[in-house]
């Protein structure tokens, strides 16, 4: 399993992937996603600006994962630690339901902390539902710092933001 830049022949491979993904979310009652969001104009614009990377097995997208140097303007007033230096943001991370806890997530989160010191970028944060506890847990135990709470347009609950120093 190597992680890959997505091109635009993955697309339609990574929306279904991320299909699955809100479907299994909204059985445990996370709302991480929805409908509108992530849509194709917006994985086809990440294609082409090169932040979206994929992981696949014999071929098939299991995972995926969207880094980007812009964060959304309701980050501005997380109480971040890294305040002055790069920072990257992982805008999205998805592992097929039937490929987690097999290590994937933890490969995408390594190649983008990887990413991150190649880049000379000096923190990665995050974002996820506050009633995803499971993954705020995992966040954490792997380095990631509570940092603040935000709120999205159209979501009901806040999202826990974390990050971690490279």
């Amino acid at each position: 399993m190597k992680v890959q830049k997505a091109t635009s022949d993955n697309i339609l491979e990574i929306m279904y992937l991320l299909q699955v993904c809100i479907e299994d979310f909204n059985k445990h009652s996370i709302y991480q996603w929805n409908i509108a969001y992530p849509d194709y104009f917006r994985l086809l614009h990440e294609v082409e600006i090169g932040s979206l990377f994929i992981i696949k097995q014999k071929g098939v997208c299991i995972g995926t994962i969207t880094l980007s140097e812009e964060q959304n303007p309701v980050f501005e007033k997380v109480q971040w630690k890294n305040n002055s230096d790069k920072f990257i943001v992982i805008q999205r991370i998805a592992v097929f339901p039937t490929w987690q806890k097999m290590g994937v997530g933890k490969k995408l989160i390594e190649f983008s902390e990887q990413y991150a010191k190649e880049n000379n970028f000096k923190s990665v944060r995050l974002d996820v539902a506050s009633s995803s506890e499971a993954l705020v847990k995992l966040y954490e135990s792997i380095g990631f710092t509570y940092t603040g709470e935000v709120r999205y347009p159209k979501q009901e609950e806040p999202f826990k933001c974390l990050e971690k120093i490279i």
